[in-house]
């Protein structure tokens, strides 16, 4: 059994797809098939079988992909140890936030930072993802630190801190009957039609947490990937929406009205993984968080 084997079965694990697992392995598909016959012989159990064009993962398989996927994380934060290692005096930090942070609340937070330790040795590497996406990356030592909403995590190595209080508005089109209000209440949006984000995302329970706390049984016409893609359809005179301000808003021909008595907003938290050692440009950026105030960030 082959390291290459490992990456080849969790690949179409995850795709269940050979010719989509080939492309983004960037081989053949005749060697990625051959490579996982080969890994089947050995284990002497099917992995994977074929419905027609479709791949399934067999019961075999399914109960093999933890085990592949575990020995792959493992190795890889082997990597990221030595890598830390080779150049312990830089710094490098990976850092993973929400798209709806990346305009004032980053560039504030890392400047802050730079000025508070008085030079830019330590360099940031940045993704952006869903929360739920970005804390899986941080469990799995792919990313040192991540900006994300306050959620509760199960997993005991990952730890928090809130830094700031993110408002949500109601985002409306130009000549909506709302558009002139100052600030909305659930009963003034009780009969429209919503724009929603998916639901893997926070922004989605927060919504529908309000919805409920309202007794509103929302009308939704789409659901979206992503905020910009709302705004899109809001502009469009398709919906409405709820969600973070933006820049990019105006453009889209949208007016972002507040929720009377900032009824609506969420908190937005730091996580790191304990479970983790930390180099030494992680400890001080994480030093510099904790004694962050929640007023010292911006929405």
């Amino acid at each position: 059994m082959t390291l290459q084997q490992l990456r080849y079965f969790v690949k179409i694990a995850d795709t269940l797809h050979y010719t989509r697992a080939a492309e983004e392995l960037n081989i053949s598909q005749p060697s990625l098939s051959y490579a996982i016959t080969q890994l089947s012989k050995e284990l002497d159990v099917p992995l994977f079988k074929k419905d027609g064009i479709k791949v399934y993962l067999t019961e075999y398989g399914e109960a093999f992909l933890p085990y592949a996927e575990s020995a792959l994380n493992i190795l890889n934060q082997g990597e990221i140890q030595l890598s830390k290692m080779l150049n312990p005096s830089k710094g490098n930090i990976n850092l993973g936030y929400i798209y709806t942070v990346s305009f004032d609340a980053i560039p504030h937070l890392i400047e802050s930072f730079y000025n508070f330790l008085g030079n830019r040795n330590i360099n940031f590497n940045f993704q952006v993802n869903m929360t739920n996406l970005l804390i899986k990356k941080l469990t799995q030592g792919h990313l040192d630190v991540v900006m994300a909403p306050h959620t509760e995590i199960s997993n005991e190595y990952i730890k928090s801190i809130p830094v700031f209080v993110q408002e949500l508005y109601l985002i409306v089109y130009k000549d909506h009957p709302l558009a002139g209000h100052t600030t909305v209440t659930g009963n003034d949006i009780r009969n429209e039609k919503f724009i929603m984000i998916k639901k893997e995302s926070d922004l989605y329970v927060q919504t529908v947490s309000y919805f409920k706390k309202n007794s509103i049984i929302p009308n939704v016409f789409f659901e979206v990937d992503e905020c910009n893609s709302m705004a899109s359809f809001v502009g469009a005179k398709l919906g409405i929406a709820i969600m973070p301000k933006i820049p990019s808003l105006e453009s889209y021909k949208v007016t972002a009205i507040p929720f009377k008595g900032n009824a609506l907003n969420r908190t937005i938290s730091i996580y790191w993984n304990e479970g983790i050692k930390h180099s030494v440009a992680l400890k001080k950026f994480l030093d510099y968080c904790i004694t962050l105030k929640s007023n010292n960030l911006t929405t």
